[in-house]
């Protein structure tokens, strides 16, 4: 048992605010029937990929993976099939969280990036492909960062400028009133008292 406290608090356990729980279940004697069909509660069916078990919808990601870097798993050391299919999980994860937007990211998510990086290396995954890609990642949310700060500045000098500008307005209407007052008088002029 983890409190929730703990959950978020212990490194790496979290990738993008998200906990896969990999568990297996032995059952060591049935007693009596299952009410449930078993059109009810379909199994979720997942195929093999280079030794590791993934959903359908994440077959072509992972073939993609292999397929790009042949060596990421040569070294690999876990054999029980739920901890890699966990591992792969994690791994599939990161890959997705790099492919968002920098936007989309908090900063939260790329410091756990990081340490879902340095948990899948530690268990033998050949990562250095996907590093770069982090890097990258983390160098554009400091660009954007940068980017959000500078503009939000011009915004400030840009309402500086507009009241300055409205001021000078308001000073072009006193130079129209001088101008009137240092009109000479005409003697035909019959409004003048």
């Amino acid at each position: 048992m983890i409190s929730l406290t703990e959950l978020h608090a212990e490194e790496g356990l979290l990738m993008n605010g998200e906990l896969t729980v990999v568990a297996k279940v032995e059952v060591l004697e049935v007693v009596g029937k299952l009410d449930v069909s078993e059109e009810s509660s379909p199994v979720i069916e997942t195929i093999d990929v280079n030794g590791f078990q993934v959903l359908p919808s994440q077959v072509e990601s992972a073939k993609s993976m292999f397929e790009r870097h042949l060596d990421i798993a040569s070294k690999f050391r876990p054999k029980n099939p739920y901890l890699k299919t966990a591992y792969m999980n994690v791994l599939l994860s990161l890959t997705q969280t790099i492919c968002q937007s920098p936007q989309e990211l908090s900063n939260d998510d790329v410091a756990d990036a990081g340490v879902a990086l340095a948990y899948l290396r530690e268990a033998g995954f050949e990562l250095d492909w996907l590093e770069k890609k982090l890097d990258v990642v983390k160098e554009k949310k400091k660009k954007e960062e940068a980017c959000l700060a500078e503009i939000q500045e011009m915004d400030e000098h840009v309402k500086s400028l507009k009241k300055k500008y409205l001021d000078l307005e308001a000073q072009i209407d006193k130079k129209a009133e001088l101008l009137a007052a240092r009109a000479p008088l005409s003697l035909n002029d019959d409004n003048v008292v």
